[in-house]
């Protein structure tokens, strides 16, 4: 597991998002690494973990707060929705975004029937993994802020 930050820091630009933690769960190690490389190239901290029973080790003994799962969806020993359920309860309010190469498995179908839109098929392009990730993590500093708000009335 590689838990060192990014090796490009986010510019004085870039938003918070991609100073973002991502727990990446993958255990196809080519993909995994790939994966990894283009996420800290990007500016994000990426926690590395090649199956389930790692990311909710990682999960339950991070300190800092991990905003962003991005997980397999057919694993061996627990699919990836299993996986994001036992995670949210370690991490509240993490949002997950779903990789499968398997297009007609029965997981997955379940997954996008009840409404985790948050899905990238592989292969996927580099364009395609980092705006679904920002895209993601937007919607998660947008539901913060709307708590906070609602919170302080």
């Amino acid at each position: 597991m590689n838990t060192s930050p990014a090796s490009t820091k986010p510019s004085s630009g870039q938003t918070e998002e991609t100073e973002s933690t991502i727990l990446l769960v993958e255990d196809e190690p080519v993909v995994r690494e790939v994966t990894r490389a283009v996420l800290e190239h990007a500016g994000y901290r990426v926690l590395e973990c090649n199956g389930p029973e790692e990311a909710l080790r990682v999960g339950s003994e991070h300190r800092g707060h991990i905003g962003l799962l991005l997980s397999d969806v057919v694993m061996p020993g627990m699919n990836g929705p299993e996986l994001a359920l036992q995670l949210q309860s370690l991490q509240p309010g993490l949002i997950t975004v779903f990789m499968s190469g398997y297009a007609e498995s029965f997981v997955l179908r379940k997954v996008m029937h009840g409404g985790m839109t948050n899905y990238i098929q592989k292969p996927f392009t580099i364009n395609v993994l980092l705006s679904r990730v920002a895209a993601a993590l937007r919607t998660r500093a947008e539901v913060s802020e709307a708590a906070l708000c609602l919170s302080a009335r």
